[in-house]
């Protein structure tokens, strides 16, 4: 075996291999070490509005102070760099910074730090630019544009932001990673590759050091964080019981029934936000007809599915709002259609005439779906009789299929609410992909934006969910959850749907 060990470098970022990484290991979970390991999958970077993956969140949350955070019970937005976020109209809002707010490298933040981010994000053309062009719709706000009308520097501390129309749920949305601030010195280089190396940013951690293997924060007075690359659920559950790790962010298929024997109380499922549906192109005329999308969904045993095929990584569905939406979200049995009833489904399958020929269910290539379409249209052929054929294309040719309208079956659809609220987890079902559009609908999910308060958006977006349950355009499926488990001697274990795992709060046990 190779060996390695770690100096007391770590701290100011080299790293010397020469023990064993098992021994490296072990030294982070030793009670008198002030350094505390987290296993994750590799971030796929750490430029703020290019964060595309759960580490990258996760990292983020810690690195930079947004100008909201979301409360890890409630789901609620707080504000945490702005004094305020306000407006009357929900369509030009004024933003107001806390005074004081400094990043690591001692420069002050400024509304220009915030403005000349999320211009950024859209010049370059990163991860989080949709956020600006088609959630917020910022007013002018455009993929490679340098400049954005909508964004205004009234002052050192406050900016104002138009939107093309009435957004309610704008503030919460602020919490995304997208819209962090930089430095002015950052923005003025555009290096980003060395940026994203070594980022900047104004949170309770700064990055001491980050390459492939591991990402090193630090926090003046506090503990030293050492989030590793361990893209493998089975090494990070191993090393996590052995003691060597002291927070695991993945389990795998076959210790999901063996949590609580083997942690005890130590372990979480933290509800997701990433929905999988089966969606049906208006434009295939026998698929149509709501009440065989219904009769579709009671045939598909999703909790089959979850334990089976996903390994235990998904929640079945009971709503079209995924659970980890937690402000406004209905309770569980909404969704009748959701329940798995096969008598239920080919009687009413029958009745709505049924369907005759080959149903092919599109989905993207390459995309790790292959088992669970297998098994759904398994289910499909047993329950109803449906000729069901996985169809398995590339990328870039399903985009064209259903841009061209040459989707001839449901294909699989995946999407994600940019904020928590439910009205962020509908309008996605009402894409350009589906040709679905519903006057009702559509209205009262403007009713549900252009709301005075998030609180009276509840029941316009519950009205739109019982509208879009009806017709059922998509199938809710699944929704991805997290697993954490973690060593005894670590605690204050916290995380949500939108920010993962808040390493600011983790401490060691006494």
């Amino acid at each position: 075996m190779k060996s390695s060990t770690r100096t007391a470098a770590l701290l100011t970022g080299a790293v010397v291999m020469l023990v064993s990484p098992v021994v490296a290991m072990r030294a982070l979970s030793d009670p008198a070490d002030p350094r505390i390991s987290v296993g994750a999958a590799p971030a796929a970077t750490l430029v703020p509005g290019d964060v595309r993956d759960g580490t990258g969140r996760m990292i983020a949350a810690a690195v930079w102070t947004g100008l909201v955070a979301y409360d890890p019970r409630t789901g609620v937005p707080v504000n945490a760099a702005a004094e305020s976020v306000t407006s009357d109209d929900r369509k030009v809002w004024t933003v107001r910074l806390k005074a004081g707010g400094r990043f690591h490298d001692g420069s002050p933040v400024t509304a220009r730090s915030f403005t000349g981010a999320w211009g950024a994000v859209l010049r370059e053309g990163w991860a989080g630019a949709r956020l600006f062009t088609e959630v917020a719709r910022v007013k002018g706000a455009k993929v490679k544009r340098e400049r954005v009308a909508g964004l205004k520097v009234v002052d050192d501390r406050t900016f104002e932001v138009t939107l093309d129309r009435p957004l309610n749920g704008f503030p919460a949305l602020l919490g995304d990673p997208a819209f962090a601030p930089m430095p002015d010195s950052v923005l003025a280089s555009r290096d980003w590759a060395s940026y994203g190396r070594r980022p900047i940013g104004n949170g309770p951690y700064r990055v001491r050091a980050h390459d492939q293997r591991e990402t090193v924060l630090d926090r003046a007075g506090a503990r030293t964080i050492v989030v590793k690359a361990m893209p493998d659920a089975a090494a990070q559950y191993a090393a996590a019981q052995a003691g060597d790790l002291d927070l695991a962010t993945a389990v795998p298929p076959n210790r999901h029934e063996s949590m609580e024997a083997d942690f005890r109380r130590r372990h979480l499922i933290v509800p997701g936000r990433a929905m999988t549906y089966l969606a049906f192109p208006q434009w295939e005329k026998r698929l149509t007809n709501p009440t065989i999308r219904q009769a579709m969904s009671m045939a598909i045993d999703r909790k089959a599915v979850s334990e089976g095929p996903l390994g235990y990584q998904t929640s079945p569905a009971n709503a079209l709002v995924p659970p980890g939406v937690l402000p406004g979200r209905r309770d569980e049995g909404q969704c009748r259609p959701c329940v798995h009833d096969p008598a239920a489904s080919a009687a009413t399958f029958t009745g709505a005439g049924g369907l005759s020929g080959p149903l092919p269910i599109w989905y993207e290539a390459g995309a790790g779906d292959d088992a669970w379409v297998k098994a759904v249209a398994d289910q499909l052929r047993k329950q109803l009789k449906l000729d069901a054929r996985p169809k398995a294309v590339p990328a870039a040719e399903l985009r064209s299929a259903l841009e061209d309208r040459k989707v001839d079956g449901p294909f699989v659809f995946k999407a994600a609410p940019a904020y928590p609220a439910p009205i962020a987890a509908l309008t996605p079902l009402l894409d350009a992909r589906t040709g679905y559009a519903e006057d009702y609908i559509l209205d009262l999910i403007g009713d549900a934006e252009g709301a005075a308060t998030p609180d009276e958006a509840v029941t316009p977006a519950r009205l739109a969910e019982t509208a879009l349950l009806r017709d059922m355009p998509a199938v809710p499926l699944w929704s991805l959850h997290d697993h954490l488990v973690w060593s005894e001697r670590l605690r204050g274990v916290t995380a949500d749907a939108f920010t993962g795992v808040r390493l600011d709060r983790l401490t060691i046990r006494d």
